[in-house]
């Protein structure tokens, strides 16, 4: 009888943690959007372009959203498919809920704990893990066409870098070209590193890994591309290509938490697209639109799917 209590009282526990976590993400999306000022200011001026898109464009861009969130549930399916069998739809609300904590802890780290959620016990800590090679194949490609977008412009920041000018030019490349090294190595570690061998990921995970980044990659970059024709920016493809390039190389070194991001992601547009392009209130609704689309509404959508997991526990 007693330990029926303790196994009720448990599970209402539980769903008293889902229910207090439903709140915590609620109450940081509210704060971000209705209360914050900085995002006040800028709802004038994004309410305004918003209505020259017509439907069809907004398809197109929540399509792309919709095929991002696709990609990053086949990445997460590929990477504990060794040990934890997952069908896509948990998949992908595994990727939201992990969005949802990612929206208010630093550098998206809530993320690994949001999708942790739908493994067992016993693997949480190995999902973890290997969420991290995900994670690392991201990177990858960003510190790649990054690097090349900043040797190709890096001319036009020399009054901004000063000093750091040539290591921008140079020392990123070279830490690109070390860190792929390091995450194709299949060192064979001793008894004493036992958990770095468990940890590992065989090679083929590891391309696939990366084809399916280069996909993501493409999606976000196209994504840019679109709205900009929606909102009518008149720019350059290929500089605009390059400078959105640089924008994920930032956006990937700096520490960040992702509802602060609107305005880093807005400042640091504006900077780097200054040699390019002039109008501001074009470049803050470009950039608030994405992070919108992005990170605002997919957060929203894990907040509800994380109260429904927790609720049927």
């Amino acid at each position: 009888m007693l330990k029926k209590g303790l196994f009720t009282l448990y599970a209402y526990v539980k769903k008293g943690v889902g229910v207090l976590l439903f709140v915590s993400c609620s109450f940081a999306i509210y704060h971000t959007v209705f209360s914050n000022t900085q995002w006040a200011g800028y709802w004038h001026i994004f309410s305004n372009s918003l209505s020259i898109i017509s439907w069809h464009q907004w398809l197109i861009l929540f399509l792309g959203m919709f095929a991002n969130f696709i990609m990053e549930a086949i990445k997460w399916k590929k990477v504990i498919a060794s040990y934890h069998t997952m069908k896509m739809l948990q998949s992908l609300k595994a990727v939201l809920v992990g969005q949802t904590f990612a929206f208010f802890t630093p550098n998206r780290i809530g993320e690994y704990a949001g999708r942790a959620l739908y493994l067992e016990s016993h693997n949480k800590w190995l999902g973890v893990a290997h969420l991290a090679w995900a994670s690392y194949a991201q990177l990858l490609v960003t510190i790649f066409f990054g690097s090349i977008a900043l040797s190709l412009q890096v001319h036009d920041y020399t009054s901004i870098l000063g000093f750091w000018t040539s290591w921008a030019k140079w020392g990123i490349p070279f830490i690109g070209i070390i860190t792929t090294l390091v995450y194709f190595n299949q060192h064979e570690w001793g008894a004493q590193a036992r958990f770095l061998k468990i940890i590992q990921i065989a090679r083929k995970i590891k391309l696939s890994l990366l084809i399916l980044s280069l996909g993501r990659y493409l999606i976000f970059l196209f994504q840019y591309i679109w709205v900009a024709q929606m909102l009518h920016m008149h720019i350059a493809l290929i500089p605009f290509i390059q400078s959105i390039a640089m924008l994920f190389l930032f956006l990937s070194i700096l520490p960040t938490i992702s509802f602060t991001e609107l305005v880093i992601r807005g400042q640091l547009l504006l900077l780097i697209m200054a040699p390019i392009y002039q109008d501001k209130f074009s470049i803050i609704t470009l950039s608030s639109l994405i992070w919108a689309v992005n990170f605002l509404i997919p957060s929203i959508i894990g907040a509800f799917l994380l109260l429904s997991y927790r609720l049927n526990q």
